[in-house]
């Protein structure tokens, strides 16, 4: 028995310091390849300075008198600008399109800043301004940025025509969150990041529909910087008090177009949130039986409904 655990005791030990010193290279490899991939980083877009930190706005088709499509992402979308081409590259022969990436995302500073409501907006109006953009805009909201997407169209009506909701998040659906299970996730997931695990293949998935090849090695260079950075876990904490705040606002006087998903990536009370506010707000809700990026899985089916939409709009 003695040597059973003796031996027993030994192998537990070579297994902890292989652990161990597989971390240390991870760990070493990933903050060293930081410095050398930060010149590789390039902007498609245009860098603004918005209250002392960089903002990327990316921004392509004709002006003309239609509204402006503004793409808003929803939380630690590690690369908006081409996370949300699968959509914009279908709609831009069309339409002015442009897409804001706040403070931590994107080509955007990594920036500690609030993370409240008024903040944030002001960081994507100001954005469009500096970049030469300007209203009227119809929004495309992604989970959590619905909530900056309704309160612009309540504290702004006159720049917002119309939202159109990509599994857009509703500020009654923070009443269920686990807040507390969320932050111990997002804590986890900041280790997980700080000591280089996200770089092995297939531990962070990322969307390549409509990129090319240049794209694509952008968007995984942007996911090794990005990936839960200082900026996603101030959202995170302040995205309570924000839904709060959206809430008292009242209801929309404005078309919508809501764009669902089957839920399950999130929870039971997803889809009656959905609802009940498509009912409050006289909005048109389409069912999708995708998770929760739906533009990953039905962007050529939601142009095509949005097309016929504005149409009618128009």
């Amino acid at each position: 028995m003695k040597r059973l655990l003796k031996r027993t005791g030994k192998l537990l030990l070579v297994l902890l310091c292989m652990v161990f010193i597989f971390l240390s290279v991870t760990t070493i490899y990933h903050h060293v390849s930081l410095g050398s991939e930060a010149g590789k980083i390039v902007p498609n877009g245009k860098l603004v300075e918005v209250d002392g930190h960089k903002i990327h706005v990316y921004a392509e088709g004709e002006k003309g008198s239609k509204p402006t499509l503004v793409f808003m992402s929803g939380s630690a979308t590690v690369a908006p600008v081409y996370d949300f081409k699968s959509l914009y590259s279908l709609l831009s022969d069309e339409y002015r399109i442009a897409v804001v990436e706040k403070a931590g995302y994107g080509y955007s500073e990594i920036y500690e800043v609030e993370r409240d409501i008024n903040t944030m907006l002001d960081e994507v109006r100001q954005g469009l301004s500096l970049a030469g953009e300007s209203g009227p805009y119809i929004l495309f909201p992604h989970s959590m940025s619905g909530l900056e997407a309704v309160y612009w169209a309540q504290q702004h009506p006159e720049e917002v025509t119309a939202i159109i909701g990509l599994d857009m998040a509703v500020p009654e659906s923070y009443e269920y969150f686990n807040f507390s299970s969320i932050s111990q996730l997002m804590y986890i997931g900041r280790a997980t990041i700080w000591l280089g695990l996200h770089r092995i293949p297939g531990v962070y998935s990322l969307n390549e529909t409509a990129l090319t090849e240049h794209e694509i090695e952008q968007q995984k260079l942007l996911m090794y910087r990005n990936a839960v950075n200082i900026d996603y876990v101030l959202e995170g904490k302040s995205v309570y008090n924000n839904a709060v705040t959206v809430l008292s606002g009242g209801t929309l006087d404005l078309p919508i177009l809501m764009f669902v998903s089957d839920g399950k990536e999130i929870g039971e009370f997803w889809i009656p949130c959905q609802k009940r506010f498509a009912a409050q707000n006289a909005a048109q809700l389409i069912q999708l039986d995708c998770g929760h990026y739906v533009h990953h899985f039905e962007h050529e089916y939601i142009v095509e409904k949005t097309l016929e939409y504005l149409s009618k709009l128009q």
